[in-house]
């Protein structure tokens, strides 16, 4: 009777060591993370747009956009294909710019690329006399705009911007901006020319 109970002891602990062994041997087996992107990279208008890229993995995967310009959906997916949306804001910037979309499927990672062109900037020039220049009202759904006053001065557009100048004479105001639909002067006093064919 001893003896049996021995032998079933024993038959016992091979039993639990084969199941640990079992279950060592699957975690090894794991399947490795695979990750892939039907596309890697994207050139996208000024004017903005939406670009789709399919994400296909085999564990749960999640998505990140390296620039606040980018806006990605879904962020995240589980096993399988999905399509990924990608919507790229209007560019208002005086530069093209680039910046990326991460994708990450455990320790795999991949990058999806976004260029967008610059804009195709209105110009607005204006010559006077006066001494001190106030820049238009310029009107536009998201319009940016940058002023050249023309003594090596360079601002942002804001609404009533107004420079003084160190010295009287002819002065030649550059204004590009992206975005403008009209502009109005509150006063002409001064303004020999205004130059409208790029505007």
């Amino acid at each position: 009777m001893y003896l049996n109970t021995q032998i079933l002891t024993a038959m016992k602990k091979h039993i639990l060591l084969l199941l640990v062994f079992t279950a060592f041997i699957a975690s090894c087996e794991k399947e490795e993370p695979e990750l892939m992107l039907s596309a890697t990279q994207a050139s996208v208008l000024a004017e903005g747009e939406t670009v789709t890229v399919s994400v296909t993995s085999n564990y749960p995967w999640s998505a990140s956009a390296g620039a606040n310009w980018i806006t990605v959906s879904p962020l995240s997916g589980n096993p399988g294909t999905t399509n990924v949306t990608m919507r790229v804001e209007k560019n208002t910037e005086h530069t093209s710019r680039i910046a990326s979309v991460s994708f990450t499927c455990e320790s795999v990672k991949r990058s999806f690329s976004v260029s967008q062109s610059q804009p195709l900037f209105q110009q607005l020039t204006i010559v006077h006399k006066a001494t001190t220049f106030t820049v238009p009202s310029i009107i536009g759904n998201g319009m940016k705009a940058l002023v050249d006053f023309g003594e090596g001065e360079k601002k942002d557009y804001e609404n009533g911007l107004t420079w003084t100048y160190s010295a009287s004479g002819t002065h030649r105001v550059v204004i590009e901006c992206a975005g403008g639909r009209s502009f109005a002067m509150e006063t002409v006093a001064g303004v020999s020319e205004i130059d409208l064919s790029s505007f």
